[in-house]
Order: C-alpha cells, then sequence, then structure tokens
C-alpha cells in the first residue's frame, strides 16, 4: 500500500522531480520515484488534458513546415501520443538536445551534464516500454517523436564515449539503478552500458538506422560482439517469456528458441493450417530478422509472401516485437478470409502503425489505400497517380 502510494505521488509530482534530477543532493531520489513510476502507474494524461510547451509546439510547427496535411497530422499524432505518456519537462529537454550536444571535440567533457542526460534517457524508454505494452501503436508513435528530435545520435555519442562493451551478467547490467545500490553507483560509465543495451533493446530500428549512417567504424567490432552477447540473447528470452504470459493469442499457437533464434507460429483459419517462421539473427537488431511463410499449404504463394513482408516490415521497420507482429498478422488474416482486400503499397489490411483499414479509394480503379501510404508513394515517387491504375489521382474517404 505505502509502495503504491508513493508511485501515485510521484505520478502527480513527475514535473518537479524531473526538475530536481539537476540538483545532485536529490537526483537519486528522484530518480527512482520517477523510474518506478514510469513503470507502474500507466499513462499521465489523457488526449483531452494533453497540454505542449511551447518549445514542443515550436518544434511541431518546424517538422510540419512544408509537408502534405495527411503527413502533417500524423507527426501531430505522435507528438500527442507522445505526450500522453511522456513529462513534458522531459520532452523539451530531450528536444533541445540536438541542439546542445555534449560531447564535442574541444575535450571538454561536463560529467553532471551527461549524467542527468542519461538518466533522463533511462526514463524515457521506461515510459516507452510501459506505453507499448499498454497499446503496441505507442512504441510506434513515440519512437517517430524521438526520431523527429534527433535524440539518438547524442545520446549514441555520450554512450560510446564511455559505455563497457565487454560482456557481463545482467543482474551486474541493471544493477547501477537498482534500488538496493548506493548513491555512488551512478558512475557514467556504468549507466552509459546499460543505456546502450537498453536503446538496443527498445528502438532496434532507430538503432539500425544509426549503425549503418553513423556507427564509427572503429567501434563496430565491439559494438557488435556486445550485441550477440547480451543484447540479442536477452531480448529474444523476454520476448519468449511474453509470449508464454499472453493471453490474448486464441488459436493462434506460439514457440520458439533461444538457441536456434527461430520463432514458429501456426494459426488455423477456414480448416487451412497456416505457419510463419520468423528467424532472428544473432545480431539484431543491427541486421533484419527473416520471415518464411512457405510451409502454409493451400495459399497462393503472393498472400503469403504479402504475409511475410507485414511481419518483416513490423519487425524491421516499426520497432514492434515479435509477439505484436504475429498478433497483428493473425488480424490480418482474419481480415482477408473475410474479403477485405489488403493495402496495395504495404500489403497489409491494417495499417502497420495506426491499425486503421485502407481508407482512400481510387475513383478510376476503386483500390483502396492506406492514406498514410498513399501520401508516401507520392513523396517516393515524385507522382500525384494512384500506385496501380497510374492514373492522375482522385480519390474519396471511405
Amino acid at each position: 500500500e505505502n509502495s503504491s502510494s508513493l508511485i501515485h505521488g510521484a505520478k502527480i509530482h513527475t514535473e518537479g522531480l524531473m526538475q530536481c534530477l539537476i540538483l545532485p543532493a536529490k537526483r537519486w531520489c528522484a530518480f527512482q520515484m520517477i523510474f518506478a513510476a514510469a513503470r507502474e502507474s500507466g499513462m499521465i494524461h489523457s488526449l483531452e488534458d494533453v497540454s505542449l510547451r511551447e518549445s514542443t509546439n515550436i518544434n511541431l510547427d518546424n517538422w510540419q513546415g512544408g509537408l502534405e496535411e495527411e503527413e502533417a497530422m500524423e507527426i501531430e499524432e505522435d507528438v500527442l501520443a507522445s505526450a500522453q505518456w511522456l513529462p513534458g519537462t522531459l520532452m523539451s529537454r530531450i528536444e533541445s538536445w540536438n541542439c546542445n550536444p555534449l560531447i564535442c571535440g574541444d575535450g571538454g567533457v561536463d560529467e553532471c551534464g551527461i549524467l542527468v542526460r542519461i538518466l533522463e534517457w533511462l526514463i524515457c524508454l521506461e515510459f516507452l516500454d510501459t506505453a507499448a505494452a499498454a497499446d503496441m501503436r505507442n512504441r510506434s508513435h513515440i519512437t517517430s517523436y524521438i526520431d523527429k528530435t534527433g535524440a539518438i545520435n547524442e545520446i549514441f555519442n555520450i554512450t560510446m564515449s564511455f559505455a563497457t562493451l565487454e560482456k557481463q551478467e545482467q543482474k551486474d547490467l541493471f544493477q547501477c539503478i537498482s534500488i538496493d545500490s548506493q548513491e555512488d553507483s551512478l558512475s557514467i560509465t556504468r549507466l552509459s552500458t546499460l543505456a546502450t543495451f537498453r536503446t538496443l533493446e527498445s528502438m532496434p530500428t532507430l538503432c539500425k538506422r544509426w549503425w549503418n549512417d553513423e556507427c564509427p567504424r572503429a567501434i563496430q567490432p565491439d559494438l557488435k560482439k556486445f550485441v550477440e552477447n547480451m543484447v540479442a540473447p536477452e531480448t529474444l528470452r523476454r520476448e519468449l517469456q511474453r509470449i508464454n504470459k499472453a493471453s490474448n493469442l486464441d488459436e493462434l499457437s506460439i514457440s520458439g528458441s533461444c538457441v536456434s533464434r527461430e520463432v514458429v507460429a501456426t494459426y488455423m483459419q477456414d480448416e487451412c493450417k497456416l505457419s510463419v517462421m520468423i528467424r532472428i539473427p544473432s545480431t539484431f537488431p543491427l541486421r533484419n530478422v527473416q520471415v518464411d511463410c512457405h510451409k502454409t499449404l493451400g495459399i497462393k504463394e503472393k498472400r503469403w509472401r504479402y504475409w511475410a513482408l507485414q511481419i518483416m516490415r513490423m519487425l524491421n521497420s516499426q520497432d514492434g516485437s515479435v509477439l505484436d507482429a504475429l498478433l497483428l498478422w493473425k488480424q490480418n488474416v482474419d481480415k482477408e478470409f473475410d474479403g477485405v482486400e489488403p493495402c496495395p503499397v504495404c500489403y497489409s489490411v491494417l495499417c502497420v502503425k495506426t491499425h486503421a483499414m485502407p481508407n482512400l479509394e481510387c475513383k478510376t480503379c476503386h483500390n483502396r489505400f492506406h492514406s498514410s501510404c498513399l501520401f508516401k508513394w507520392f513523396n517516393s515517387s515524385g507522382k500525384n497517380q494512384c500506385v496501380l491504375c497510374q492514373q492522375p489521382w482522385s480519390g474519396t474517404k471511405v
């Protein structure tokens, strides 16, 4: 009872506690209270109660500049969804990191600033995981928002400067933020190592992009070993635990192995046994997962290839978990067997990010598309034409 009261109080006073992170005498206690609230208390604001900070509104206007209305609305949805789960103070600070990097070429190191920044990031990741557990769409919304802030580059610039990437026991990795540890355990080295692990675990898509585009060659071998030894095994172990505890599988059967790093799902639909195998590489998320549906009998190759693309897109591009990807696949299968045609752009009935149905219909060929997919197609192709019939776009919402 005392614990729940403390968490409730921390939730109410999260903004004030965030301010205490910059005060050395209050930092440890404030972090522990916010971290507990992030893990246990749930959403901070309902959508109706969200009030964005002035700095966030300014950034939102900048991010929306020059975009089509549909894309601008999507970014706004990402920011508003993030504001339901993340403290406003935390959002403002994360948004400022890109303009105020702490690792500079002049050799100076602001240890206090770095320590606070890592703690803020660990809190952000905890809120993210709690939000994703409540609704899988929240992870996509929040990571899209984080992507806009450019914070991922700053956090890796910090952690790669201080982290120890040798193999270590899992319990030792988290010991530095345990409530049972002493305040002097808040060492930059330990926290940087933990932040590296947690970022790779919770934001695989953004991490993979950073690895491909920004990661210095000199640290790639050590980081790759860290992923193989620490991140990939533990991430899969946790995911299999989550699958075993899932209560919403219905006729979907899922099994997996940490040794073979394969997850197999089977689903009965209209007396047809559908099968999916997901192979997770030992360096995930630095390498993409592979999906194999070819053991599904009685289903046309085109359809099961679409299903494989759906799952790979969610795992490789949308930060979805294996369980989330398989549940979305099941929902798509149900819709397709009910006669609903998938979007011709993403090959999915339900939008991977929003779970919306195709809502724009071409007046010429009458095919239906997700609005977000269609506008991304327009931007990438440079044409304002229907994806399929290639006629000038003239569509209606359905």
